[in-house]
């Protein structure tokens, strides 16, 4: 069975799209962005990035497949919201670059390196 990927990551997948350019300044210490932009599991449902969760931290209970894809997708909808680009609009390179920094803002929460927005 083929996985498909989370629809909001469509034209970030784009290869043909450049990512967005960084400002350092912005970027907590010791972070690289694409830690963030690659490693995403192609088997998996919504192609959920290998760095985000798969147990909840409190209980310690593993996340099913699709539980972790909705997990996923919740996140970046909260980030995008926060971010005033929920639903997702622009041309596809805003809508890449929308995307790159919610899951750069995603992976910092989840490594605990910046607070939730």
């Amino acid at each position: 069975m083929i996985r498909k990927p989370n629809p909001l990551l469509i034209e970030f997948l784009d290869k043909n799209i450049p990512l967005p350019s960084i400002d350092w300044e912005t970027v907590p210490l010791g972070v690289n962005p694409m830690d963030a932009w690659e490693m995403y599991d192609e088997t998996v449902e919504g192609w959920v990035p290998v760095w985000f969760p798969t147990i909840d931290r409190n209980s310690g209970r593993s996340y099913g497949e699709f539980e972790r894809a909705q997990l996923f997708n919740d996140d970046l909808e909260r980030i995008l919201k926060a971010m005033n680009r929920w639903p997702l609009w622009g041309s596809p390179q805003q809508k890449k670059y929308a995307a790159a920094f919610a899951l750069l803002q995603l992976f910092c929460e989840t490594k605990a390196l910046c607070t939730l927005v």
